[in-house]
């Protein structure tokens, strides 16, 4: 399955009615708090344990309330802070890169 595809198919899992009522039974357990910082309205509905392609399926760690945490977005992107980025460079192999890194870090044509 390459990079789009499991996009795919965790789009479709965000989408379903079944998350989104994990997600409000999440938001109404935490009261609409941020369970970070306990300062900020919660906006996101992060998963503890990441969910992946592989996981998504499994709904121990895909809806469980126990995997579950309301967070405001400020704090969800501290928790995700570099993994966006990670995530695109382990994928490395799905797709063809023509690029590459050079000794000074520049990026270059692949020989």
């Amino acid at each position: 399955m390459n990079y789009k595809e499991r996009r795919k198919k965790l789009k479709a899992f965000y989408k379903s009615p079944e998350w989104r009522t994990a997600r409000e039974i999440a938001l109404m357990r935490d009261k609409y708090l941020c369970q970070d910082c306990k300062e900020r309205p919660a906006e996101v509905v992060h998963h503890i344990k990441h969910l992946t392609e592989d996981n998504v399926d499994n709904p121990e760690i895909s809806l469980n309330q126990s995997n579950l945490i309301s967070i405001c977005s400020d704090c969800h992107s501290i928790r995700h802070k570099g993994e966006h980025a990670r995530g695109r460079l382990a994928h490395m192999d799905d797709e063809p890169y023509n690029y590459t890194f050079d000794a000074n870090g520049m990026i270059v044509p692949k020989a």
